[in-house]
């Protein structure tokens, strides 16, 4: 981490390593796979390690490692650090962070899982469907900037039906939504924990999370899927080409 403290996001980055570097070693302990993810994986790619702007960690994994995963951090996650779950998303940092109840969480390594996206037209627009009711009724803090009219009205009508039910209710729901269809061959792959937008526009080849590889990330050597590529290049297209200046900008850190 050699890059000059230009975004201010050098004392947040190193806030992170030592929870990656803890969950990095329970899942080579056990045995689990798991892929750098979204910009972290970026960032490893193009700067091996944070992009100099970024203000988050996010790792992924396939729904067998996310389970076992799940599993051992009950008994693994030691007396420092805490397990944290306010949406669809399961989170882990320090017990001592006090941005952690904030809405959304911050300071936190993001967990995601990469599920089935049924073959079939209907079903799959069924299945997205769904996520997008289960998401606004799951959310605790509707933002409406950036939304279109209709999609407002989505989030405001999904939110107000989600509001007699309890967290924990919903998000079983939507585990259970998430996993339809892993029980068979599909061709593409999906994770329905991501951004509103990209529920229905953002699908992996099936094998994504088939082979793994590791990659230099701030000194250490984290694990990462061998079709790093396509996975970067389906969700940022030309991954390599820098941002303008204007869009360097924190995504997660409100202050």
């Amino acid at each position: 981490m050699d890059f000059e403290n230009k975004y201010g996001m050098l004392e947040t980055q190193k806030y992170f390593l030592p929870i990656m570097d803890h969950i990095d070693g329970i899942c080579r302990k056990h045995g689990i796979r798991y892929t750098l993810s979204d910009g972290t994986l970026l960032g490893a790619v193009r700067h091996k390690g944070f992009i100099p702007w970024d203000d988050d960690i996010d790792i992924a994994l396939d729904r067998k490692n996310y389970k076992k995963l799940l599993a051992v951090l009950k008994s693994e996650l030691g007396s420092e650090y805490t397990i944290v779950r306010d949406i669809w998303l399961v989170r882990v940092t320090r017990k001592d962070n006090s941005r952690k109840n904030s809405i959304p969480p911050e300071r936190c390594l993001d967990l995601f899982v990469f599920d089935n996206a049924p073959d079939n037209a209907a079903a799959n627009r069924i299945k997205d469907t769904l996520i997008k009711i289960l998401q606004g009724m799951l959310k605790k803090d509707v933002r409406y900037k950036g939304f279109s009219s209709i999609a407002k009205a989505e989030l405001f009508i999904t939110h107000m039906i989600g509001l007699p039910f309890s967290q924990k209710t919903k998000q079983k729901w939507f585990d259970k939504v998430s996993q339809w269809g892993n029980g068979r061959q599909c061709a593409k792959k999906a994770r329905y924990g991501c951004m509103f937008k990209n529920i229905s526009r953002v699908r992996f080849p099936s094998d994504i999370t088939s082979e793994y590889t590791e990659l230099e990330f701030e000194g250490r050597k984290y694990m990462a899927i061998k079709q790093w590529d396509t996975f970067l290049s389906v969700v940022y297209g030309n991954y390599m080409e820098l941002p303008a200046e204007e869009e360097r900008v924190p995504q997660h850190i409100k202050d």
